[in-house]
């Protein structure tokens, strides 16, 4: 019963973002908008992005019902553009601070409740990292409500996940260079290589990419 309620919810939200979406392009006046709720700036103009752009509020707002199911009764409304999630951080309580890390954790992983551990879980993993705060590690009635427990998967800036993403996205533009590669497509396969050093912030050593750019295609 409660799996059909949240899919009824779903179904709203889709509906409801596509009248958001409809009623912004209509009062933008100029380049840039900003996305309902997330807030961020997009250029409704651009009609080949606008599907993602609404899944993402889509994802957004389905993150915000499913943690309104898990909750602790205390807890705020789950906070969804960066301003909103910043000022939840900026707490000086630690139980609202916590929401917005959860909150922060979730748009890193583009609000991917599915595949991230619930509120309690995260919690008790925040509670029990090296890097937490003292106003969170001494706060004695988050300790009982999360008793600490290790988290794999948990970095310093207590958002979950991201390096085996990172890792994940890395491994897909490194197949997608030696493709280009392969096809003889040396230029591309150069400017995939620089994506991947930003994003890595390593430097292929001069000789093996000068070795790569000289091997024929296959």
């Amino acid at each position: 019963m409660r799996e059909d309620i949240f899919k009824l919810c779903l179904a709203e939200i889709e509906r409801h973002v596509d009248v958001a979406f409809e009623v912004q392009k209509g009062l933008a006046e100029k380049r840039f908008a900003r996305l309902p709720y997330l807030d961020d700036p997009y250029e409704p103009e651009c009609e080949t992005l606008i599907p993602h752009y609404r899944r993402q509020v889509c994802a957004a707002l389905a993150a915000r019902e499913w943690f309104r199911q898990h909750a602790p009764p205390w807890a705020p409304e789950l906070p969804l553009s960066s301003s909103e999630i910043e000022k939840l951080i900026r707490s000086k309580s630690p139980a609202i601070a916590l929401v917005g890390f959860f909150a922060a954790s979730l748009a890193a992983c583009n609000w991917d409740f599915k595949n991230h551990p619930v509120f309690q879980v995260y919690a008790a993993g925040v509670l029990a990292s090296p890097y937490a705060f003292d106003h969170l590690k001494k706060d004695l009635k988050l300790l009982r409500e999360f008793p600490p427990r290790e988290l794999a998967g948990l970095d310093e800036g207590f958002i979950w996940g991201l390096c085996s993403r990172t890792l994940e996205f890395t491994q897909q533009l490194m197949r997608s260079e030696e493709h280009l590669r392969r096809c003889g497509l040396s230029e591309d396969a150069k400017q995939m290589r620089a994506v991947i050093q930003q994003i890595t912030g390593a430097r292929l050593d001069n000789e093996l990419a000068e070795f790569l750019d000289s091997q024929p295609p296959r």
